[in-house]
């Protein structure tokens, strides 16, 4: 895996965020773009003003950044790059993913738990993309993923097999237990069961499959699985199934 996109608020969990990503990562070469997003400036003006700075970061947010870039120190495999966006729609970040060759988005709790439209509509863009995605919970320190649990949400035209061969091009991750959803279900219908499982195979993550939009990026209503990391306390890996 190449490049790897983390859209953030610069929150603690962004370095929990990095922090799993370095310990998981199989290649040499690896970029990680942090991408901050803003509203547009309210006139030509203050865009024209904007577009020839950097975005305003609190001491908070700039320690947080500092702590990224203090971690990454002397990893010569892996460099961090931040990307300032003003505005979000679906051509605009469908241009970003394409400029960095982004192959996988992590998001972050603290991210899909801003209250502002522009956050929200970021979030939205991205669960509807045919991205992977990678949702971590909020007890993620440093987290190397070894075993996994894939939820075959039927009909999946993914096989326990072919999730394999795709975790092993990018993580030292085995699958060793399989769960298939029955019509009508949701995987956070089997969240007790996903817990009991996951306590006591010692399971580290989640994979799981959703379609995306035919429509576009973003025509579809946000789905309510993106808190699913934070209730199962594993990272849950969801794959594209068209």
């Amino acid at each position: 895996m190449k490049n790897i996109l983390i859209p953030t608020t610069l929150k603690q969990d962004t370095l929990q965020a990095v922090r799993t990503v370095i310990k998981n990562v199989r290649e040499d070469n690896v970029k990680i773009v942090l991408l901050m997003i803003s509203e547009m400036p309210d006139g030509i003006t203050d865009l024209l003003f904007a577009s020839r700075s950097s975005v305003e970061t609190s001491n908070q947010e700039q320690r947080v950044l500092d702590d990224c870039r203090r971690y990454m120190d002397g990893l010569d495999y892996v460099s961090l790059r931040v990307h300032h966006q003003y505005g979000i729609s679906g051509p605009l970040l469908r241009n970003i993913m394409n400029h960095h060759d982004i192959e996988l988005v992590v998001l972050t709790p603290s991210f899909k738990q801003e209250r502002a439209s522009i956050f929200r509509q970021a979030v939205k863009l991205l669960v509807t993309c045919k991205y992977p995605l990678l949702h971590i919970p909020e007890r993620t320190e440093e987290l190397a993923l070894d075993q996994a649990i894939y939820v075959d949400n039927s009909p999946a035209n993914i096989s326990m097999e072919e999730v394999q061969k795709m975790l092993s091009r990018e993580f030292d991750v085995r699958v060793v237990s399989q769960t298939k959803l029955q019509q009508g279900q949701s995987t956070e219908d089997l969240a007790p069961e996903l817990v009991e499982t996951i306590e006591r195979h010692n399971i580290d993550l989640l994979v799981e499959t959703r379609k995306t939009e035919t429509r576009g990026w973003g025509a579809g209503r946000i789905e309510e699985h993106v808190s699913l990391a934070e209730k199962l306390g594993v990272p849950v890996l969801s794959l594209v199934d068209n």
